[in-house]
């Protein structure tokens, strides 16, 4: 996939006839749309998460990132370097990913280290692999198209938290008001992109 005009343009068009589109809504605060099995269309906006959702997670696949519109900043984790401090203490929790997300298994204790921020504003693109683990915060309105590369296990992943549950993510079908009230945003921030 190429992060150009013409890709510009056809989510543009998407967005300003979002009703015409079925949606689902993640817990991560994310509208998402797929456009093919492998590409899916993501609009974030914080204000839909769902409550005490677990945030730093990995994927069940690799995927590449092109940010249209907004910015998205995150971190990444890695296993506790010895020297390093501070460190990160979590539980992980193995999941079943997708609209029959559970947990398999009982969680277990980590030690990570979070490395530096990164940022990645509109017309830039980032990959990631699967077994990455990441906390995102992209700003509201942010507009991404994620190019997904999938691996033998394309169903599991963790998440990564510090209470007695894992905060669920799982996607739901959006409401026309959610479709409205997040594409509405988006297209407010695009439209005042120089």
């Amino acid at each position: 996939m190429k992060l150009d005009r013409a890709l510009r343009d056809s989510v543009h068009q998407i967005l300003q006839h979002a009703q015409a589109y079925e949606w689902s809504l993640q817990g991560l605060g994310m509208l998402r749309l797929y456009l093919s099995r492998e590409v899916r269309l993501h609009v974030w906006d914080s204000r839909f998460a769902a409550p005490d959702v677990s945030v730093i997670h990995t994927h069940p696949w690799n995927f590449t990132s092109y940010v249209l519109s907004g910015e998205i900043r995150q971190f990444r984790y890695v296993d506790w370097p010895q020297h390093a401090v501070p460190k990160t203490i979590l539980k992980r929790q193995k999941i079943q990913c997708g609209p029959d997300g559970c947990a398999v298994g009982d969680p277990e204790p980590v030690e990570l280290w979070r490395e530096p921020m990164e940022s990645y504003p509109v017309g830039s693109s980032y990959a990631q692999s699967a077994n990455e683990i990441h906390e995102s915060f992209p700003t509201p309105g942010t507009v991404t198209v994620v190019e997904r590369t999938f691996l033998p296990d394309s169903e599991h992943a963790y998440v990564y938290f510090t209470g007695e549950k894992w905060g669920e993510a799982t996607p739901r079908p959006a409401t026309p008001e959610e479709v409205g009230a997040i594409t509405g945003h988006a297209l407010r921030r695009w439209e005042a992109l120089p």
